[in-house]
């Protein structure tokens, strides 16, 4: 089972989805997993592998051969706008996860955003659930890919309105992320943390179409994990 959910994810992540269907004005690098009918950018980020763990939790057996379950990590980051007006996003990034299998762990993320360009200045902060799926999981070495989604409010409306869209977003938003990361150890339970990620912003169209303007950003993160 373990080998046929690890294929499925690496067909997923390489996948090239000629045929498929995405988010208007979305070219396949910009989002490549938020073709329909997968769409990670949206509320499937949480969905799909709260499925999967949960079909998991119920068919498979606990892995008693897992002695550090818990991991605690910090991790800051920065992705890019790619659509109009091109909006930097920091990040920082606190969070727990915990190894339900040697390929699988569950976790929260806590996080604080700092959103800036030509008319956005606003600070958030997020929750949001999400799971990893390791390909890799030694000692040594850790590499996943991770999906997830949660809650952001940010202390002024985001996005604001611009010159090319009269859109202005809310303060309450969805906060979907998906991506690869990598973890080596560097000292006993101690390991450094890097990877890729894409950042969807938007409510779902929860006070109609015209208060949703969204923002999807691509970037990179580092950090540092403890392994309990």
């Amino acid at each position: 089972m373990k080998s046929t959910i690890v294929a499925l994810l690496s067909c997923l992540l390489y996948i090239a989805p000629v045929h498929a269907q995405f988010p208007i004005g979305d070219k396949w690098y910009n989002n490549p997993l938020g073709f329909s009918p997968l769409n990670l950018h949206t509320s499937m980020s949480f969905l799909l592998p709260a499925a999967i763990v949960g079909t998991v939790s119920l068919i498979s057996k606990k892995d008693t051969s897992i002695t550090n379950r818990l991991n605690i990590y910090n991790e800051s980051g920065t992705s890019w706008g790619y659509k109009f007006p091109y909006t930097l996003l920091s990040q920082n990034n606190t969070g727990v996860d915990y190894q339900l299998r040697k390929w699988l762990s569950i976790g929260t993320e806590f996080s604080v955003y700092f959103t800036k360009d030509g008319f956005n200045n606003a600070t958030g902060i997020s929750i949001r659930p999400f799971a990893r799926f390791y390909a890799i999981n030694s000692s040594r070495y850790r590499l996943y890919f991770e999906s997830g989604g949660g809650l952001i409010y940010f202390f002024d409306q985001f996005p604001k309105a611009t010159s090319h869209d009269a859109r202005i977003g809310t303060r309450l938003n969805g906060n979907t992320k998906y991506g690869i990361g990598g973890e080596v150890s560097i000292y006993r339970s101690v390991s450094f943390t890097a990877g890729l990620r894409h950042v969807h912003i938007s409510n779902g169209d929860t006070k109609g179409s015209g208060r949703n303007p969204s923002h999807d950003s691509n970037g990179f993160f580092l950090g540092v994990t403890f392994n309990r």
